[in-house]
């Protein structure tokens, strides 16, 4: 069997889409000896626009396929190719386009909100990365639940608990980083509630002078409330934006920290949260969508809109070293239901299953 993979978005500055991308085809290589890929990319590493993603996904990975004579093709982050008439997998990671679209600009609404549902129509299997992702696909898209496969992703082997205090406050310095402080990871954008973290910030600080906020990721789209904010609230030698960091920080950064802070309204997996558990950093997350299903009962989950609940229980963890341990050690123990090993197996028996069909 010959599978082709897309992997743009391994390319440039890789957000979660990336991350999930170079795990699942670097364990597919290390488990799979049999089959052949070939991994598809465009000529540039630059991010793709909306239209020049639907050109990418539509037409040229179409003809990269057809010249390599693949058996599957497997979308793992984008729209289906309706044109093309072979068996087609894709992975839908979430439906924030139509729950969210307001928050999104105009041609990435169209693309992700129209576009990318109407072509999971096409797709032969729908590799969904929660349960909650494969209800939303179920209730919005009318999809089989007989089409879809839950595939849970994971934290990469970096991330785990690290005793190298010289190297963690190397990586600080490199992000202008000093003391104490707690990390939220993820693209700016609305959707990740960073306007209620700053406030909820603002309150714990009250209390525990000594922090600082750490939020490190790309600007995504309507950020500039949030840099206002922290302006107005005079809180700008409190909070730390990093812009992008590089794949090998993020381990230390997040080992540095005190406490990992997630209250975003929607997410198809959550990532960091999980990441944060692998290091052993107690958090706190938004009990929304599929977080329950990613952070359990190992860290405290509260709703993304109750600001006394977020500072209290930011006070109980920061009060009580006992309840830090706790939440510490139930975060790693939570972390290893997760692998990208599994993650790999899985993706590969659904590559197997549809070849076979």
């Amino acid at each position: 069997m010959k599978i082709g993979i897309d992997v743009q978005t391994t390319l440039g500055q890789k957000t979660g889409f990336g991350f999930y991308v170079n795990n699942l085809v670097k364990n597919l290589k290390k488990i799979d000896k049999k089959n052949k890929y070939s991994f598809f990319k465009p000529d540039t590493t630059r991010d793709l626009s909306a239209p020049k993603r639907f050109i990418w996904d539509q037409f040229e990975i179409v003809k990269k396929a057809m010249r390599e004579k693949v058996d599957i093709l497997h979308q793992p982050t984008f729209s289906a190719p309706i044109l093309y008439n072979k068996k087609v997998i894709v992975t839908c990671h979430d439906l924030i386009a139509l729950l969210y679209g307001k928050d999104i600009p105009f041609w990435s609404r169209q693309f992700f909100g129209r576009w990318m549902p109407f072509s999971y129509k096409k797709a032969t299997k729908i590799i969904c990365i929660s349960e909650n992702t494969k209800k939303d696909l179920i209730k919005l898209l009318k999809i089989k639940p007989e089409k879809i496969k839950v595939i849970h992703l994971a934290a990469a082997d970096e991330f785990r608990p690290i005793s190298d205090t010289k190297k963690i406050e190397e990586v600080k310095k490199k992000y202008k980083i000093n003391g104490k402080y707690f990390l939220h990871i993820g693209t700016l954008n609305p959707r990740k509630n960073l306007e209620f973290l700053i406030k909820v910030f603002n309150e714990i600080i009250k209390s525990f002078s000594e922090y600082k906020l750490v939020i490190t990721g790309k600007k995504g789209w309507y950020f500039e409330g949030l840099f206002n904010l922290v302006k107005d609230l005079k809180l700008s030698d409190k909070v730390v934006f990093t812009g992008y960091i590089e794949d090998q920080d993020a381990p230390y950064l997040y080992n540095g920290s005190e406490l990992f802070l997630f209250p975003s309204f929607y997410e198809g997996f959550g990532l960091p949260p999980l990441e944060a558990m692998s290091c052993g950093i107690p958090v706190i997350s938004s009990n929304t969508s599929s977080m329950p299903e990613v952070v359990a009962d190992a860290g405290i989950l509260l709703s993304p809109t109750d600001q006394d609940a977020w500072v209290k229980s930011a006070f109980a963890i920061l009060n009580n070293s006992d309840l830090r341990e706790i939440l510490s050690k139930k975060g790693l123990e939570q972390a290893k239901n997760f692998s990208w090993k599994k993650c790999a197996q899985e993706t590969l028996k659904v590559y197997e299953e549809v070849n076979e069909s």
